[in-house]
C-alpha cells in the first residue's frame, strides 16, 4: 500500500506531536500543522514531513487558503486528524465574551473549518478519513469546565451527524474519546493567565467549591491518570490506517482510557435511569388520545450504528 498523507492540526505540543512522530514511524506522511508551526516545528521538515501555519481560529478563507497549501504539499492528503484543542477553568459567571469565543473557536468552530476546507478535495477523491479529538468530559462536566465540556459535547454531536451526510461517499469520521494523559491541554496560551494552575475565582462565592474540586484534581485525578501518550497516539494510527486500508470498520465514536470508559457508561447508566424514572411524565405530555408516533423513521435517522 502507498504511504498514506495525514494533516494532523495541533501539531506544536502534546498528543498532535506525538501523532506525527508515530505516523512518520509507520512510513507514511504527514503535513505537521499550528499556530507558528512553519517556525516552531521547522527542525522536522523533510520528504515525509511538511509544515504548514494553519490556526484553526482563523477565518474560513484564511483556512481554506491554508488547506490548498497543505494538499500542495504531497499532492494529497488521505487523513485529517482535528487535534487541535485547548483548555481553560472558568466559573460559568465569569466568563466572558472573549473567553467563550476563543474557547468555542479552537474546540468547535476550528474543526468545522477544517472539515469544509477538506471535504471538497476528499469528495473529489471519493475517500478520506476525518478524525476528532472529544473527550469523557464532554459527556460528564466537572465544576469550572463547563465550557470545554461543553465544547467537546458540541463536537461530539457534530461529528455523530456529519458521519451521516457522508454516508456513501467513501469518507469516514470517528471522534476518539481518550481519557487523561499527561499533555499541555490546560496551559494557557502566550499572554494569558487562564491556564490550569493560574486560575483563581474572583467571585467569592465559588472559592470553597473550586479548592474542594482542585483538591480532587491533585489527590485523585492527577495521581491516577492512566492513560499513556504513546500508546493512545500509536492505537489512533493503527485503527485508522486499517480503516483507510479497508482492514477494519470504525464506529463514529471509539473509547480511550479505562477512566473514560467508566466515566462515559456511568453518565449512560444514570440517564437511563431518569428516564426510566420519569417515563410517565414524559407521556404524560402528549396530545390526548395519542396512542405514540412511529418512532422507526427518526430512530433511523438518528442511530450512531452504521
Amino acid at each position: 500500500m502507498a504511504p498514506l498523507v495525514w494533516l494532523v492540526t495541533g501539531s506544536t505540543s502534546g498528543l498532535g506531536k506525538t501523532l506525527v512522530s508515530h505516523i512518520v514511524s509507520k512510513g507514511d506522511k504527514v503535513v505537521a500543522t499550528g499556530r507558528n508551526a512553519e517556525q516552531r516545528l521547522a527542525s522536522l521538515v523533510s520528504e515525509n514531513v511538511a509544515v504548514v501555519d494553519l490556526d484553526v481560529s482563523d477565518s474560513r478563507e484564511v483556512v481554506d487558503v491554508q488547506m490548498k497549501k497543505a494538499w500542495e504539499a504531497f499532492g494529497q492528503i488521505d487523513i485529517v486528524v482535528n487535534n487541535a484543542g485547548s483548555s481553560s477553568p472558568k466559573t460559568v459567571e465569569e466568563g466572558s465574551d472573549q473567553f467563550m469565543q476563543n474557547l468555542f473557536d479552537v474546540n468547535v468552530f476550528g474543526p468545522i473549518r477544517v472539515t469544509q476546507a477538506i471535504l471538497p478535495y476528499f469528495r473529489s477523491a471519493e475517500r478520506g478519513s476525518l478524525v476528532f479529538i472529544g473527550g469523557g468530559v464532554s459527556w460528564a462536566p466537572i465544576p469550572f469546565l463547563s465550557f470545554y465540556s461543553a465544547a467537546k459535547s458540541a463536537l461530539n454531536r457534530f461529528v455523530e451527524g456529519l458521519d451521516k451526510e457522508l454516508a456513501g461517499q467513501g469518507i469516514h469520521c470517528t471522534i476518539f474519546e481518550p481519557g487523561g494523559f499527561a499533555s499541555q491541554l490546560g496551559a494557557p496560551r502566550p499572554g494569558s493567565d487562564e491556564g490550569f494552575g493560574k486560575y483563581q475565582p474572583k467571585i467569592k462565592g465559588y472559592e470553597g467549591l473550586f479548592a474542594e474540586t482542585m483538591e480532587v484534581f491533585a489527590n485523585e485525578i492527577a495521581p491516577n491518570v492512566p492513560g499513556d501518550i504513546e500508546k493512545i497516539a500509536g492505537t489512533m494510527v493503527s485503527l485508522v490506517v486499517g480503516q483507510a486500508d479497508g482492514s477494519k470498520r470504525l464506529p463514529v465514536r471509539v473509547v480511550l482510557g479505562s477512566d473514560s470508559m467508566v466515566l462515559i457508561r456511568q453518565k449512560c447508566k444514570e440517564q437511563l435511569e431518569i428516564i426510566d424514572e420519569l417515563e410517565d411524565l414524559a407521556r404524560s405530555t402528549d396530545q390526548d388520545g395519542s396512542e405514540g408516533v412511529n418512532h422507526g423513521g427518526m430512530l433511523r435517522l438518528t442511530s450512531m450504528l452504521r
